[in-house]
């Protein structure tokens, strides 16, 4: 094998690998764009990796027990699994890490996928933050649940709309509506309004839907209810039962979304909703979410999902202990 290309051979390297790397496209578009076959494709790549043109550095920081993947996929039937090795990470740096995976997961489910319907919370910013800006033509990003509020610390749902949307070159739709209202008839009349209707139709016809999955017991996901709920209804929640909540509505260790006022003032798609929707992607990690992701999964909320290995090892062992 020759060391050194001919310049223009060499730049004809250099760009397929371009197109394939940071472009994203496909060996196939890229073999039709230059009239070449796909097995042709892949070996001028193979050749741009010989020549040193491409260098590949595994990313330990997203390393991935496939183990526990494969374990946690079979045991609830879920159509993708990503567990980070979450080592000695702190709890931020996992939430870094759930967001690197979760933004790689995303990108291989946006194949046909016309609406992205997009929940709020740290887990979720991390992950638009580590989106590649690939444009997708025809797609249109929806919020799944009303606005959290200026005051609430975390990224506004408007603005991770925005940013989602704007990184895939996609349309948006705002929901002009609260997280949450007075009560119960203050969100029937709001969720007839016309501008709120059609986007929550639109949003409860999402082709795929990335969601959190918050707990009572974490500081972290309980931060979304601050100003919402005190420390006593939290206390209170938890006594009966509750284990985690998406959609902004509350459910116990069983899936079952409970008969309270919170969940009949809350302005979402709902939990019924995600259960229609063909890939639900939920993005939850450290152990102490655990009880909520099994509650997720045993209610037939989500699809796939993005977590960490002592999480999902926690959870196997938690639905063990139920079963028994």
């Amino acid at each position: 094998m020759d060391t050194e290309l001919e310049v223009p051979q060499r730049e004809v390297l250099i760009e397929v690998a371009r197109l394939y790397y940071e472009q994203h496209l496909t060996q196939t578009v890229i073999g039709q764009k230059y009239n070449l076959s796909r097995s042709t494709v892949s070996r001028m790549l193979q050749r741009a990796r010989d020549l040193g043109i491409v260098t590949i550095t595994v990313n330990y920081e997203v390393a991935r027990n496939y183990h526990v993947e494969e374990s946690l996929r079979k045991a609830f039937g879920l159509r993708e699994v990503r567990a980070l090795r979450s080592r000695d990470r702190s709890p931020e740096a996992i939430r870094i890490g759930l967001g690197q995976l979760a933004a790689h997961l995303l990108r291989e489910c946006m194949v046909d996928c016309d609406i992205l319907g997009v929940s709020y919370g740290r887990s979720i910013a991390m992950t638009v933050e580590q989106v590649f800006p690939i444009p997708q033509n025809g797609l249109t990003v929806v919020p799944v649940i009303g606005a959290l509020g200026s005051d609430n610390p975390l990224i506004e749902g408007i603005d991770l709309t925005r940013q989602l949307a704007t990184k895939l070159g996609a349309r948006y739709r705002y929901l002009h509506a609260p997280l949450l209202v007075e009560d119960s008839r203050t969100r029937d009349l709001l969720m007839q309004e016309p501008t709120v209707n059609d986007v929550l139709k639109i949003a409860a016809n999402s082709d795929c839907v990335l969601i959190g999955i918050g707990s009572l017991q974490s500081e972290s996901s309980g931060i979304i209810w601050t100003g919402y709920i005190n420390r006593k209804e939290r206390d209170w929640l938890h006594n009966i039962g509750v284990v985690g909540h998406m959609c902004a509505q509350f459910f116990n260790v069983e899936g079952q979304v409970l008969d309270i006022g919170l969940n009949r003032r809350s302005i979402s798609i709902g939990l019924d909703a995600l259960t229609k929707i063909k890939n639900v992607i939920a993005v939850a990690g450290t152990t102490d979410k655990a009880s909520a992701i099994l509650g997720a999964l045993n209610g037939g909320y989500i699809d796939s999902l993005v977590t960490d290995d002592r999480a999902a090892q926690l959870v196997m062992s938690l639905a063990k202990q139920n079963r028994a």
